[in-house]
């Protein structure tokens, strides 16, 4: 009973040590204000999308949205996964473009009860930081073509 009773508390106490940012602090991750125009912020987002070897599903450029994914991956227990970006582009004052990108893990995994499936919104500042620098090096690089 007593080691019955220790499993319950340690899996509550693990339970309490999982964090979830909140709002704010996932708009401080995901969200960043760039130099540039629209047009180029949102072709060089969908450069460094593809680079990074997401397959653009949907884009609207009346409203900035760009949508993207991966391929499925296997793993060796047949748990499938795959990932989710979102990109929202907007215009703000001359020269500043706010996007904001979002990412999701997709994994699915087989079961004698059927489909087991879960999502997971990926918070890793450095992946964001590199994709950001990677889009504001392709703004750039747009910008000093189309002198």
């Amino acid at each position: 009973m007593k080691k019955f009773l220790g499993l319950v508390l340690l899996v509550f106490f693990l339970a309490g040590c999982v964090t979830t940012l909140s709002s704010l602090q996932r708009r401080s991750i995901e969200a960043r204000d760039l130099q540039g125009k629209f047009d180029d912020t949102f072709k060089a987002t969908l450069q460094v999308f593809q680079d990074y070897g997401y397959i653009i599903k949907n884009s609207d450029y009346q409203s900035g949205i760009i949508q993207g994914e991966t391929g499925i991956k296997r793993n060796l227990l047949g748990t499938m996964t795959n990932f989710e970006i979102t990109a929202t582009i907007e215009q703000f004052g001359n020269n500043i473009v706010k996007e904001r990108i979002t990412l999701v893990k997709k994994i699915k995994s087989n079961s004698k009860y059927g489909v087991y499936e879960d999502s997971k919104i990926v918070n890793d500042p450095e992946l964001f930081q590199k994709l950001y620098d990677d889009i504001q090096k392709e703004i750039f690089i747009r910008k000093n073509l189309n002198k």
